[in-house]
């Protein structure tokens, strides 16, 4: 990062994935160096590290490919998870129909009879 120097063409924070970095850094030592006891709480903030891995997307051109077919698919998806809702919804209105009140009653241990003598 030095080297690269920090603002410029060529610098390391000109990618804006190195700026994910950097915050994900920055972040790591400020729940290092600050104490617990004061209500300060960035654990949710160690979540943003699993984007991470997202960097891949630019290197690998095949896996660019593959991130953008799934996202041009998402539309079509959506109306495939639509039908599965309806169906799934019609099968569920049938079931409690035909099935309603049939258990009742026989999912319960018997309590054991009060015996006085």
């Amino acid at each position: 990062m030095i080297a690269m120097g920090i603002v410029g063409t060529n610098a390391y924070l000109a990618d804006r994935w190195n700026w994910l970095d950097c915050f994900i850094v920055f972040a790591g030592v400020a729940e290092y160096c600050l104490p617990s006891a004061d209500n300060v709480n960035l654990s949710a903030i160690r979540t943003i590290r699993v984007l991470r891995p997202l960097r891949a997307i630019n290197r690998i051109p095949s896996m660019r490919i593959l991130v953008m077919l799934l996202l041009d698919t998402l539309p079509m998806l959506g109306n495939v998870l639509l039908l599965c809702f309806f169906v799934f919804f019609i099968f569920g209105i049938i079931g409690v129909q035909l099935w309603a009140g049939t258990l009742r009653q026989r999912c319960f241990i018997q309590p054991p009879p009060n015996v006085t003598a």
